[in-house]
C-alpha cells in the first residue's frame, strides 16, 4: 500500500464548473435573474416555475465545489418546484446533483439515496449520460471507502452507458477512477495501464473538459514521483496544478495543496508542509469534505508529530479519525490508528498507544480481507468474461445458420419477385389505360376546386374589409362622440359620453382583431384583452397610478357572437374596476381569468385588491348602468353573474358559454 502520508489522489468527481484559466463565474448573474423572475409578475406561472428551476439547477452547480451548503439548498428548491411541476427530466437532474454533492462532502448514505433515485429515473428515461454519472459517484463513494469489489462493480457499468454514447471524456474519468482503484492495492502496472487508457482516450480532443482531465490525471502521476523518490518533480507539478487552481477554493485545489504539503514533507521541509497542510484543511472546511477533513487533520497530526509537538499531534489526529469514522474510510481510520500509537508511545501513554495498535491491526486485517474479496472478485469476472465469450461463439453460430436459411429464403423471394413483374406489367397496362381517362376528370375536378378556392378567399378578403370599415366607422363615432364631449360642462353627461366610448372601443377592437387575424373568424381573447386594459388603463388613470393587470386566457378564442357580449362584460367590469376600487389606493393589482370547464362552458373571472365593497352591497339595489349590462350579457350569453370576496381580493365571476357551439348543439 501506499504510504499513509499521502495516499490521496484526485478522484475525478466532476468537471470544473469555473475553468479558472478561461471561464468567468456567473454565480451573480444567475442569482440577480433569479431574484428579477422571482420578484416579476407574469401570465405564465407555469413558465416561471420551469426557469426558476432550471436558474436553481445552474446555481447548484456553480457552487458544488465551492458552497456546498448554498448549493444543497438550491438544489433542493429544484426539486421541489419540479415535482410540484411534475417535470421528470428535472427530478431526474436534481436528485442526481443532490446525490453529486452529498458525494463530494463524504455523506455517501444522502449521496446514495439520491443517486438511486436518480439512477430509476435514468434507466427509465434511457439517459445514458446519469447512468453512467450515477454509477461513476457511487463507485468513488465505495472507492473511498476501499469496498473495492463495489467500486469496480459501478464503474464497469458507467463505462457500458459511457461507451454506448461514446462519451471519450467520461470514458477516460473511469479509467482515471480504475487507476486510482489500482494505485490504492499497491499494483503500479495496471494503475499506469489505466492512466495511459485514460489519456488515450482523450487524444485528439481540445475540449476544456478534456484539457482538465489530462490535467487531473498528470497530477496523479505526480503520486508516482513520491514513490520513486522524486520528490522535486512531484513538487513542480503539484506547486503548478495549486497556482492555477489557486483562486478556486475547490476539492481540486485543496487536493494540489495536499499534494505541495506531502512533498515537502517528503523532503522534510515541516514548516512548509505545515503551511500548505492548512491552506487545504482551510478549504475543506468550506467545501464541507468530510474523507478531506478527516485525511488533511490526520496529515497535519502526524507534522505535529515529526515536530515532537505531541498534544496538537493527538488533537488534529483524532479530529481527522472523527471524519473518516463518520463515513467509514477504512484506510483512513487505519492510518489514524498508527499514528496515535506512535504519538501515545512518545507521549508515555503506553496503554492507550498499545490500544491503538490493535486498532491498527485490526483495519489492516480488514483491508486484507477486502483485498482478498477484490481478488475473488476479479476471479469471477474473469470466468464470466470467458462465459460470456462462449456464449457470443454461440450465437455467432446461430446468426450463420440464419443467415443461411435467409439466403434461401431471399432466392425463393427472387423467383416470386420475377412472376410478380410480369403480372405487374400486364396490370399496369390495363391501369395506364384507365389512367389516361380518368386525367380528364382530374382536371375538371382541380379546375372546380381551383374556383371554389378563388372564391373562397375572395369571400375572405370581403369579409376583413367589412370588420376594418366596421371597425374605422366605431372609431368615427367614438371620436364624435369625444368632439362633443368637449362642448359639454355637465360632469354627469360627459361620465356618460366617456362610458360611450370605452364601449364603442370594446367593440372596435373585437372587429379589428378579426380583421387582423389569420383566423377570420375567430377572435384571440389574451391579445384582445391586453390591447383592451391598455386602452382603459390610459382613459381612467394613465400614469398617475401603478396598477398591475394580470391575464389568464391561454389559448382562448372566440368566434364574433361570443366576442362581442363577451368584450362588452370585460370592459364593464375592468372599467369599474378603475373607477372605483382604486380611487385611495396609488397602486393594486387587477386580475382577469378566464378558464374553459369544458368545450362549452367557460368561466370569466374579473378581481381586484383595491377597496371592498360594502358589507350591504347588493346586486338588486344597484342603479350602476355597467352592472346591469354585465347581468344583461351574462344572460345573453346563457350563463349567470355573481360577485365574491377572496382574501383581498373582489372577484366578479361570470359563467358563459361558447354561442357558436350553443346554438349548433340546439338547433
Amino acid at each position: 500500500m501506499r504510504s499513509p502520508f499521502f495516499s490521496f489522489l484526485f478522484l475525478l468527481i466532476g468537471f470544473p464548473n469555473s475553468f479558472l484559466w478561461g471561464q468567468v463565474n456567473a454565480v451573480d448573474s444567475l442569482e440577480r435573474e433569479l431574484k428579477h423572475i422571482t420578484d416579476s409578475k407574469s401570465s405564465s406561472e407555469t413558465s416561471v416555475d420551469t426557469l426558476q428551476v432550471q436558474i436553481l439547477l445552474s446555481l447548484s452547480e456553480e457552487l458544488d465545489e465551492t458552497k456546498t451548503d448554498d448549493a444543497i439548498l438550491y438544489a433542493k428548491r429544484a426539486l421541489e418546484k419540479a415535482i410540484k411541476l411534475k417535470f421528470p427530466k428535472k427530478i431526474l437532474e436534481a436528485s442526481f446533483l443532490l446525490g453529486k454533492i452529498y458525494n463530494n462532502t463524504s455523506d455517501f448514505d444522502l449521496s446514495e439515496t439520491y443517486l438511486k433515485k436518480a439512477l430509476a429515473m435514468a434507466n427509465d428515461q434511457k439517459d445514458y449520460i446519469y447512468i453512467g454519472d450515477c454509477h461513476f459517484y457511487m463507485a468513488r463513494a465505495n472507492l473511498i471507502r476501499n469496498n473495492f469489489p463495489e467500486s469496480i462493480k459501478h464503474l464497469n457499468w458507467a463505462l457500458q452507458a459511457y461507451e454506448k454514447i461514446n462519451d471519450k471524456v467520461k470514458i477516460a474519468r473511469v479509467f482515471n477512477s480504475k487507476a486510482i482503484l489500482y494505485g490504492k492495492q499497491n499494483r503500479q502496472d495496471q494503475e499506469l495501464e489505466y492512466y495511459n487508457k485514460a489519456l488515450h482516450s482523450l487524444d485528439g480532443l481540445e475540449s476544456k473538459d478534456a484539457e482538465w482531465l489530462k490535467h487531473i490525471i498528470s497530477t496523479n502521476l505526480a503520486y508516482n514521483h513520491l514513490d520513486n523518490k522524486e520528490y522535486k518533480k512531484a513538487l513542480s507539478i503539484f506547486l503548478d496544478s495549486y497556482l492555477k487552481l489557486k483562486e478556486e477554493q475547490s476539492n481540486h485545489s485543496a487536493g494540489s495543496a495536499r499534494g505541495v504539503g506531502a512533498s515537502y514533507l517528503k523532503l522534510n521541509q515541516l514548516e512548509k508542509a505545515l503551511e500548505y497542510f492548512t491552506i487545504a484543511l482551510e478549504i475543506y472546511k468550506k467545501t464541507d469534505n468530510k474523507s478531506g477533513l478527516g485525511d488533511i487533520n490526520r496529515e497535519i497530526g502526524y507534522v505535529y508529530f515529526l515536530e515532537k509537538n505531541y498534544k496538537q499531534a493527538e488533537q488534529y489526529t483524532l479530529e481527522g479519525l472523527k471524519y473518516s469514522t463518520q463515513i467509514g474510510e477504512l484506510e483512513s481510520i487505519k492510518f489514524c490508528h498508527e499514528n496515535l500509537a506512535k504519538i501515545y508511545n512518545e507521549s508515555a501513554k503506553y496503554k492507550r498507544a498499545y490500544e491503538n495498535e490493535l486498532l491498527y491491526k485490526k483495519y489492516s486485517d480488514s483491508m486484507f480481507n477486502i483485498e482478498i474479496n477484490n481478488r475473488v472478485y476479479e476471479l469471477q469476472k474473469q470466468y464470466e468474461f470467458e462465459k460470456e465469450k462462449e456464449l457470443l461463439a454461440q450465437e455467432q453460430l446461430q446468426k450463420e445458420k440464419a443467415s443461411k436459411v435467409r439466403a434461401e429464403k431471399q432466392q425463393m423471394l427472387i423467383y416470386i419477385i420475377v412472376i410478380s413483374l410480369i403480372v405487374l406489367s400486364v396490370l399496369t397496362a390495363a391501369i395506364y389505360y384507365n389512367l389516361k381517362e380518368n386525367k380528364k376528370q382530374r382536371k375538371i375536378v382541380e379546375d372546380q376546386k381551383e374556383m371554389i378556392q378563388r372564391s373562397l378567399y375572395e369571400k375572405e378578403t370581403l369579409l376583413r374589409e367589412i370588420h376594418h370599415r366596421v371597425k374605422n366607422n366605431l372609431q368615427i363615432i367614438s371620436s364624435l362622440l369625444n368632439m362633443q364631449s368637449k362642448d359639454v360642462k355637465n360632469d354627469d353627461i360627459l361620465y356618460l359620453l366617456k362610458e360611450g366610448q370605452n364601449r364603442i372601443q370594446a367593440m372596435s377592437l373585437i372587429h379589428q382583431k378579426l380583421y387582423q387575424s389569420e383566423d377570420i373568424d375567430k377572435v384571440d381573447i389574451e391579445n384582445y384583452v391586453k390591447d383592451l386594459t391598455t386602452f382603459l388603463s390610459q382613459m381612467y388613470i394613465g400614469d398617475s397610478k401603478r396598477i398591475t393587470v394580470n391575464i389568464y386566457a391561454h389559448k382562448c378564442k372566440f368566434d364574433f357572437e361570443t366576442a362581442v357580449p363577451l368584450g362588452l362584460v370585460i370592459n364593464e367590469l375592468v372599467s369599474n374596476a378603475y373607477k372605483h376600487a382604486f380611487i385611495d389606493q396609488s397602486q393594486g393589482i387587477i386580475k382577469i381569468e378566464i378558464e374553459s370547464l369544458g368545450d362549452l362552458d367557460y368561466e370569466l373571472k374579473v378581481s381586484n385588491n383595491g377597496t371592498p365593497l360594502p358589507e350591504d352591497f347588493s346586486m338588486e339595489d344597484q342603479k350602476s348602468l355597467g352592472l346591469k349590462i354585465v347581468s344583461i350579457l351574462s344572460r345573453q350569453l346563457r350563463g349567470s353573474f355573481e360577485i365574491k370576496k377572496e382574501g383581498k381580493f373582489t372577484t366578479f365571476i361570470v359563467m358563459f358559454k361558447n354561442l357558436k357551439l350553443y346554438k349548433k348543439r340546439n338547433d
